[in-house]
């Protein structure tokens, strides 16, 4: 979902962005299903007899599928964050394209990270790649807040326009918090494993 929110942010034609914006909100909703149907397995499992570890195996492979849907909401409210701007005829300046451009960059990468540690046997060192990049991304957040408030004063775009872009900041923020949930899950899960 989230390549597809890349792609809809760049997209001039109205018919390609229905199109792609049609099949981000069927992700969502995919996401949603997925995640409702594999929290009621892993609770019908868990009323079995099951040992303590195996238990909190259970309890951190849920926190994981919830934390990957919330991934997926994130997605969604990028690309109602991109209609909102469509649908206003606003354009974002240069710069605020190459800073999401950037943002977007460093929570693709954060993505590709967590894919790679949920397949991993060795998570610990695996691990440390994620925080680096979700500090990262938070200090890229800060960094674009601050400058927003700034080019807002200095009269380069208005308001709404501001409002829209960290809006779209923000939530990719918030995913990177998403990941870190998840790598965080998958590191007690692997605790209770070993």
């Amino acid at each position: 979902m989230f390549s597809q929110v890349r792609l809809l942010s760049s997209v001039n034609k109205l018919n390609e962005f229905n199109q792609l914006f049609t099949r981000i909100e069927r992700g969502e909703t995919v996401s949603d299903d997925m995640e409702g149907e594999i929290a009621n397995y892993l609770n019908e499992v868990s009323d079995d007899r099951l040992s303590s570890a195996t238990k909190n195996r259970i309890r951190c492979m849920l926190r994981e599928v919830s934390e990957i849907e919330s991934i997926g909401d994130s997605c969604y409210n990028i690309a109602r964050t991109v209609a909102r701007k469509i649908q206003s005829n606003e354009r974002f300046t240069e710069k605020q394209t190459t800073h999401l451009h950037q943002m977007f960059q460093l929570t693709e990468h954060a993505l590709q990270e967590m894919t790679k540690l949920l397949s991993a046997k060795n998570t610990p060192k695996e691990a440390a790649k994620s925080f680096y990049i979700e500090q990262e991304i938070n200090n890229f957040r800060k960094q674009l807040r601050s400058l927003n408030i700034i080019d807002i004063n200095n009269h380069e775009y208005t308001y709404q326009v501001g409002a829209m872009y960290m809006d779209i900041v923000n939530e990719c923020e918030k995913l990177g918090d998403y990941v870190i949930n998840v790598v965080e899950a998958r590191l007690e899960e692997g605790a209770a494993h070993d």
